[in-house]
């Protein structure tokens, strides 16, 4: 058996790997496995592996460092990089120091067991060779994104790629691609930009032509395609590009593949909604929060938010909860690529958040009735919770509690901040929300369980908590 080591400090990763990979088809056994650099390298001196799987981002020491300083007490160790880097170039450079390959985040088991049946092969012949370089390399894109003109104008050059005024060029990025499509013949460069999205660079002549190939192709019907503004001269490639490379992301925000144009950035509203949703989180509004996820998805169908809005809003409110002192189970992604793997749509995405949100919502609430100064308030809210769902009022709570009617009003809301009415209408439509999501039941019948015994009364409070009728607000979350 080849012995293997895998480090990364996301013990998921590492759990997920060890359970998902057949390794002894393959004739591999992972004998330990690291959360940080200077742990794995520790490890790799004591017991020389056959393999290690690295991440790139890591703490003490990262992977690149782990690669070089294990290449020197180890160096028949063979390295694979698992990296979360959407933009390959802390993966490419460590094809530099010696590493057999790399696995991109979110990665496929396949994708792991083919590099593993690989080496498997070669190591039978006892020669462990790097793959050929593939024909399309990754350099290209990391010269435009790291502002590399030289670099660019050589490929340029190399390629017999003209960039001038009299021969503009446009660049198209396709996202979803599992291999790039042929353009032929033409004056024109294809090159990777990550493992399922390509970009191309064509006269502006070709455009048309090109249109006709990926129709015959079907990729407008299976893949999202951005355009960008022609350009004339390199030092206008990086911002088309990026606008290209949004635009085919364009299907995350509006959920419907085909070809998108790239626009000139425009001022979107995104750091409104942000505030906006801080705001609720300070106050302890689930209602509000899920009306103004709500009103995000419009934006995203309309195509006013792009991946980048989406990104932004994603990684905001995992930060904005722990900030208010909850946790929700969700996990930060690296890059647009990875939150377009894991939801594939906006949508999806907000759904997720809303319902990753739910249980924080509930625990802040137990929170803040524990935090409740006042034994007899502290009291009421509990049995409020409990009674929520059936008929209560003023009245009956005073005397189950013996205060005057009065006395209990003026007491909850000096204590909770809003009044008992407000209080146990909040619990229902909260309660209506849930059901109208997880359930099949009427409307009518979501009302009586929720404490709502008058069905018009019903849709017309739910309306003026949530700007929309139950009928609606299921339709929307179907």
């Amino acid at each position: 058996m080849h012995s293997v080591i895998i480090a990364d400090d996301e013990k998921w990763i590492v759990e997920g790997i060890k359970a998902g990979v057949n390794w002894n088809k393959y004739g591999f056994e992972v004998i330990d496995d690291a959360e940080n650099g200077q742990e794995a390298l520790n490890l790799i001196q004591s017991l020389h592996p056959t393999l290690v799987l690295t991440d790139i981002k890591m703490p003490v020491m990262n992977g690149l460092e782990l690669i070089q300083r294990g290449k020197a007490v180890a160096p028949d160790t063979i390295f694979i990089v698992l990296s979360g880097h959407a933009e390959f170039a802390y993966a490419q450079k460590a094809m530099n120091y010696g590493t057999y390959g790399y696995c991109l985040k979110p990665f496929e088991i396949e994708e792991i067991e083919g590099i593993l049946n690989r080496i498997a092969q070669q190591l039978k012949s006892k020669t462990v060779k790097e793959p050929p370089v593939s024909n399309h390399t990754y350099e290209l894109y990391e010269a435009v994104c790291s502002g590399d003109h030289e670099q660019i104008t050589q490929w340029l050059d190399e390629k017999r790629v003209p960039l001038s005024r009299s021969t503009p060029h446009i660049p198209i990025v396709i996202q979803g691609l599992g291999s790039p499509i042929e353009v032929g013949p033409t004056s024109s460069l294809v090159f990777p930009m990550s493992r399922r999205r390509y970009g191309y660079l064509l006269e502006e002549s070709q455009y048309d032509t090109f249109l006709q190939i990926l129709e015959q192709a079907n990729a407008a019907r299976e893949c999202g395609i951005g355009i960008g503004p022609p350009i004339s001269d390199i030092h206008q490639l990086d911002a088309s590009l990026e606008s290209a490379s949004l635009a085919a992301f364009s299907m995350f925000a509006t959920g419907k593949p085909g070809c998108y144009l790239g626009n000139q950035p425009v001022e979107n509203p995104i750091d409104e909604k942000l505030k906006e949703i801080s705001q609720l989180l300070q106050n302890k509004d689930r209602l509000g929060f899920i009306a103004a996820m709500e009103s995000i998805k419009k934006l995203f169908r309309e195509g006013i938010f792009t991946i980048k809005e989406a990104y932004l809003l994603y990684t905001s409110i995992l930060y904005l909860f722990p900030r208010e002192g909850a946790r929700v189970s969700g996990r930060f992604f690296e890059g647009y690529e990875q939150l377009y793997y894991r939801y594939g749509t906006a949508e999806a995405m907000i759904d997720d958040l809303v319902l990753m949100t739910l249980d924080t919502f509930r625990e802040r609430y137990e929170a803040d009735t524990s935090q409740i100064s006042n034994k007899k308030v502290k009291e009421i809210l509990l049995y409020i919770r409990d009674h929520f769902n059936q008929e209560i009022s003023i009245q009956h709570l005073a005397n189950h509690f013996y205060l005057s009617p009065n006395y209990l009003c003026q007491l909850f809301k000096k204590e909770v901040g809003e009044t008992i009415v407000e209080h146990i209408s909040r619990l229902r439509i909260e309660c209506a929300c849930k059901l109208l999501v997880e359930t099949d039941l009427s409307i009518y019948q979501i009302g009586e369980k929720c404490g709502f015994h008058d069905y018009f009364y019903f849709t017309r409070i739910f309306k003026r908590h949530l700007k929309m009728t139950p009928t609606q607000y299921r339709d929307k979350n179907q």
